[in-house]
């Protein structure tokens, strides 16, 4: 009992150390990359960049550099508002006039990061009326479901509500929706300008648009594409009310769905990978700033107002294991353990590599280290097979781990 009661502390001092140490060594010695923001110029038809730092910089691609005030005025659909203030903003831009309602009109910005994919997901959702004839959204007394049905369940007695049950499955039923839904997204707050209900797929991979009008179901099938698939879908609230959602296939290609028509339009973005990659979409008058960010590029494409596609931008940087620190820590430790990682927002254990063999080196130099110590010792090397495995296996954990908590069962 003795023996196991070692060797199960033992396994735990290894488990910490692999996440303390990288943790420690990263705080001291990481260097992070500070990515450029990109933006297109509806004035010269090319890209401005930001660099953060000390100073920060404003230059074009080319690498010519400007002042603040002159790289806001390249901007003026991103910096409208401050040019408004200091009396330089245009007042036409490509025979336009610079109407400011417009500019607020078409102007949008959403986010995406991989852990709004990887997340703990709502089972419930409140339907809101579309067309209540109030000035602000409310919140309904129910939430609903959908399992084998679409079930409301009040959420005040935690009693079903059998006839808007009915209903509802009824309507979803007649439009060969298979039961139950995989995935259902919209916005479930009262923050927006107006409800337009959620976008639900069901077991067979079909897309539904289902909505509440005058306490009627609305339901709408898209139409897909052969094959297609959705992995995660952002619905949106737009002032321009041009498209429902962003919808992320499971080939990584992004999509919208117009309103109205239920068009699906697939941007022109090939670099983009859901599960380790963060997107910024940003739009205006003029244009669509598409930017993917991954750990070694920054991908910026450039859309018209029809979404084709007009101008790209990529800018590259080594990984952290190609870094000076990541080549160093790939010769001290062979892994780092994780209770979190950067593109889930899910606590679980997250075992990842050092991107690198270096680590065999010092491995086996340690397990030489031990076993001199054992012979220093006069131990029984026979009785320390099991040290010397780990040692070899887990490097400066093992090593730690079985000279803190020494096996003194075998002198």
């Amino acid at each position: 009992m003795e023996k196991l009661s070692r060797f199960i502390l033992v396994i735990v001092a290894i488990l910490v150390l692999s996440m303390t140490l990288p943790t420690l060594y990263w705080m001291a010695f990481e260097k992070p990359i500070k990515k450029p923001f990109v933006m297109y110029s509806c004035i010269d038809d090319d890209f401005f960049i930001l660099r953060a730092g000390t100073p920060t910089t404003f230059e074009d691609k080319k690498g010519n550099k400007y002042t603040r005030d002159q790289y806001e005025q390249k901007l003026p659909m991103w910096n409208f508002q401050q040019l408004m203030v200091s009396g330089k903003m245009p007042d036409t831009i490509k025979g336009k006039a610079m109407d400011m309602h417009d500019i607020g009109r078409n102007r949008s910005f959403e986010r995406y990061k991989p852990e709004d994919m990887n997340c703990p997901k709502s089972q419930l959702f409140p339907l809101f009326e579309s067309q209540s004839g109030r000035a602000s959204l409310e919140l309904p007394n129910d939430y609903f479901r959908i399992t084998w049905r679409m079930e409301f369940i009040d959420a005040g007695t935690n009693k079903i509500l059998e006839e808007k049950s009915q209903l509802f499955s009824a309507a979803l039923y007649h439009f060969g929706f298979t039961f139950p839904a995989t995935r259902i997204e919209g916005l479930p707050t009262t923050r927006k300008s107006c409800d337009e209900g959620y976008l639900i797929v069901d077991s067979a991979d079909k897309l539904f648009h289902v909505k509440l009008i005058k306490g009627k179901p609305f339901v709408k099938k898209v139409n897909l594409p052969e094959g297609l698939k959705f992995k995660h879908i952002i619905c949106v609230d737009f002032k321009d009310k041009r498209y429902y959602a962003y919808l992320f296939s499971e080939k990584n290609e992004i999509f919208i769905l117009t309103q109205d028509e239920y068009e699906l339009i697939k941007f022109p973005v090939t670099e983009f990978k859901a599960e380790n990659c963060e997107l910024k979409l940003y739009g205006d008058l003029f244009n669509y700033n598409v930017t993917v960010d991954s750990e070694d590029h920054t991908d910026v494409i450039i859309l018209d107002k029809e979404y084709k596609k007009v101008a790209s931008y990529q800018e590259s940087f080594p990984v952290l294991s190609e870094r000076t620190e990541g080549k160093i820590f790939s010769y001290i430790f062979p892994a780092q353990l994780s209770m979190e990682d950067s593109n889930s927002k899910y606590i679980d254990f997250f075992w990842k590599g050092s991107g690198g063999m270096g680590w065999i080196i010092l491995n086996l130099l340690l397990v030489a280290l031990h076993f001199a110590l054992l012979r220093r010792r006069k131990a029984v090397i026979k009785g320390h097979v099991i040290d010397l495995a780990l040692v070899a296996v887990t490097g400066i954990y093992g090593f730690l781990a079985v000279n803190l908590f020494q096996n003194k069962f075998f002198k």
